[in-house]
């Protein structure tokens, strides 16, 4: 259901950001739900085509996988820093992207309740 959602979605909005990584705001009831589907798409394959990195996030599920007591010290933890630092893991939004970004945020930012100061001034006063 989440997966015709989304690509409904995509169907009917255009993305926030179209480059270099495309980028969608949907709104929900308490939110806003970023979709990154493209950019992880993106560090997923040149982590399958690189043989290092591959090699890297099959000893961090090894590592993960071990049962065993925790020693306080997770290796996994340098391992995944590697990782990151061999695919990245900002998302770059460039010129007028970043105030487009930013008004599409606000455009579907969920409004808070404003109390009226009479009310305000009732509720101190109890």
């Amino acid at each position: 259901m989440t997966r015709l959602r989304l690509i409904l979605h995509r169907l009917f909005r255009r993305p926030a950001i179209t480059g270099p990584t495309r980028i969608y705001v949907r709104r929900i009831p308490t939110g806003v739900m970023l979709d990154l589907e493209h950019f992880l798409t993106d560090r997923l394959t040149a982590i399958a085509d690189d043989p290092d990195l591959l090699a890297l996030l099959l000893e961090i599920a090894d590592q993960r996988g071990t049962t065993g007591e925790y020693d306080g010290w997770a290796p996994e933890q340098l391992l995944m820093e590697r990782l990151l630092d061999g695919v990245g893991f900002e998302v770059p939004v460039y010129g007028d992207a970043v105030a487009a970004l930013a008004d599409r945020l606000r455009a579907v930012a969920p409004v808070a309740p404003v109390a009226s100061i009479p009310a305000q001034r009732e509720a101190g006063a109890a």
